[in-house]
């Protein structure tokens, strides 16, 4: 389904779209390519688009491969859902006049097909996987011997946040196709696709390959792949060309005998077991591994990334990466902090400390706190515990690049990170009663107070009620963090 001509003055044409119908169903008709029976649907209505995508979906037998491309303009309404605008599509009514990808999705779930790649070329397309369901197989059908898998691979041309572009970027002169379509008929036609040789293309690697030919001409766009209800790589083409010789055609199977299982092999890129049932989402790995690895990597990262780093199979018939193992591996890759100031930023916000930003203007107001920490030099205040929306410079604990600062109403404690280990943290507890009453009726109950002193030297700070439990959980997580610091960092503590 192509879109290239809007009566909508503000959604520009799309010429392009012409082109990439043409072109792709050249390659999907090909015998040595696709063998699809395809239908062209080109400047659709509303209603022609809708009732087009419920019939497709809705006569497919379960062991039909179903393939839909669309190519229009995608748009976001104010809710951050993706619809898809057609000829008729007004951007006031945008909900009213467009195909939303729930109503897509809903098409997908209740088809009795149980291989569906769908290919999104539009902007934002990236947002429709986050509305996706994952459905009960309902039809016992083994199609693992001719296609190697099944499931839903849906293959998008951008990420939710992104354009998509047609050749020439600015440009909307001109039939060409876009630069996402390209790479599908160029990988299709040339049988790039077909990374391991086999002779066949699987959805895998085929968005693979093609994810790599967009990105060498827009390195700002990252098409993704999202892999739902799979079991095995569900081969969407064939290798023109035919196997590599290191890579024999399967035999046929001989007479009576069932299908041999298929798995999603492991790769010296993603060296991960696929597990059922569990694990992280096969699509999110390969789209964001590389990402996740480049941000744990990062010396001079302030942010804290911890797991899970992926979205989780939720569906039991699902297929997804052993998350032990994608822990582990990315786990490999994380960077001490370039100095003590980023690791002490760092290990403040993996628990939740609030972090000073001296140019925002909630880091300028706290001025008396900073007074009342009593900073010496080049010494900053880096962050503080939160004890309510305003803070309480008399009953505050706060982190400055030097010093723990620990406040009661008359006491100040200075500790130099260096001697923590000097450091006490204790807490008694008591229940209070309380009670209360209206015109009908009284109620009661209790409360428990908790009350927490802290010790540094010959001083000490006393905390009760609400701030007796805060400063007790913050300080005690605080000082086990940073003997563990110390451990991997002595230097930074002598």
């Amino acid at each position: 389904m192509t879109t290239s001509r809007y009566d909508d003055p503000r959604l520009d044409h799309l010429p392009g779209a012409d082109a990439d119908a043409v072109a792709l169903s050249e390659v999907l008709r090909d015998g040595s390519i696709g063998g699809f029976e395809v239908d062209l649907l080109r400047d659709p209505t509303r209603d022609e688009v809708a009732r087009g995508v419920q019939r497709f979906f809705g006569a497919a037998a379960p062991e039909d491969l179903l393939l839909l491309h669309l190519s229009c303009h995608g748009r976001k309404d104010s809710r951050g859902r993706l619809h898809f605008a057609a000829r008729d599509t007004e951007v006031d009514t945008l909900e009213a006049s467009s195909v939303d990808a729930d109503f897509l999705n809903d098409r997908m779930e209740q088809s009795a097909s149980q291989q569906i790649v769908l290919l999104l070329d539009c902007c934002y397309s990236g947002a429709f996987v986050k509305g996706m369901r994952t459905r009960a197989v309902e039809h016992a059908v083994d199609v693992a011997g001719n296609l190697g898998g099944r499931g839903r691979f849906i293959i998008t041309s951008s990420t939710s946040l992104q354009y998509s572009y047609e050749d020439g970027e600015r440009s909307r002169d001109g039939a060409k196709p876009s630069v996402f379509t390209t790479a599908v008929v160029q990988s299709l036609r040339n049988g790039t696709g077909d990374r391991d040789g086999d002779g066949r293309v699987g959805a895998e690697e085929f968005y693979r390959d093609v994810c790599d030919r967009v990105r060498r001409i827009l390195p700002d766009q990252t098409p993704t792949l999202s892999v739902n209800s799979a079991i095995g790589d569900l081969v969407v083409a064939l290798n023109p060309a035919g196997p590599r010789p290191s890579h024999p055609a399967p035999a046929a199977p001989t007479a009576g005998a069932g299908p041999e299982p298929v798995v999603i092999a492991r790769s010296t890129e993603y060296p991960f077991d696929p597990v059922k049932g569990s694990g992280y989402d096969i699509g999110e790995v390969m789209n964001y591994l590389k990402q996740v690895i480049g941000l744990v990597s990062d010396p001079r990262r302030t942010t804290p990334i911890r797991p899970p780093y992926f979205a989780e199979v939720k569906a039991k018939s699902g297929i997804g990466y052993d998350r032990g193992q994608v822990d582990a591996h990315v786990r490999r890759h994380l960077a001490e902090p370039a100095d003590f100031e980023v690791a002490l930023g760092r290990l403040l916000r993996e628990q939740g400390v609030a972090v000073v930003d001296e140019g925002d203007p909630v880091g300028r107001r706290l001025g008396r706190l900073r007074d009342r920490c009593r900073l010496v030099g080049w010494e900053r205040l880096v962050g503080h515990v939160r004890t309510g929306r305003v803070v309480d410079p008399q009953a505050a604990v706060a982190f400055t690049s030097t010093h723990l600062c620990v406040l009661d109403a008359g006491h100040l404690l200075r500790v130099p990170y260096r001697e923590l280990p000097s450091l006490s943290v204790s807490s008694t507890s008591r229940w209070e009663t309380w009670s209360g009453s209206n015109d009908q009726a009284g109620w009661g109950g209790e409360t428990e107070v908790v009350t927490t002193t802290v010790r540094f030297g010959p001083d000490e700070a006393v905390f009760e009620r609400l701030y007796g439990e805060l400063v007790r959980d913050a300080l005690r997580a605080f000082v086990a963090a940073m003997a563990d610091l110390r451990g991997r960092r002595p230097d930074w503590f002598a």
